[in-house]
C-alpha cells in the first residue's frame, strides 16, 4: 500500500503496478479482468509497450460499483436452491 505522505495526482491512467499499490488488488488478479473480459481494452486498460500495461483508475472504480455483493449472489443462490423441490421418490416412479 501506498505511504500515507506520497500524494496522488488527479490522473486517470497509472501503471498497473500503481494500480496495485493504491488498491491492494495483486496483479495476477489484473491478469484475470483481462484473461477473462470483464475489463475492455481502452476502457480499463491499455498496453502501450510490450511490458507496459496502464489502469484507468476511474473506470476499474465504475466497474467496481457495478459488480453485486457478494452477500447478494449467496442470498440469491440460497434462495433458488430452496426453491427447487426435494427429490419425491413417486415422481421418480
Amino acid at each position: 500500500m501506498l505511504n500515507s505522505a506520497q500524494v496522488i495526482l488527479p490522473i486517470d491512467w497509472v501503471r498497473a503496478e500503481l494500480y496495485c499499490q493504491i488498491t491492494g488488488e495483486s496483479i495476477e488478479s489484473i491478469y484475470a479482468h483481462i484473461r477473462n473480459s470483464d475489463w475492455a481494452a481502452g476502457k480499463h486498460y491499455k498496453r502501450t509497450g510490450q511490458r507496459t500495461l496502464w489502469i484507468n483508475i476511474k473506470e476499474a472504480q465504475e466497474w467496481i460499483k457495478k459488480q453485486p455483493h457478494v452477500e447478494t449472489v449467496v442470498k440469491a443462490s440460497q434462495k433458488a436452491l430452496k426453491s427447487v423441490p426435494a427429490n419425491d421418490e413417486q415422481a421418480c416412479a
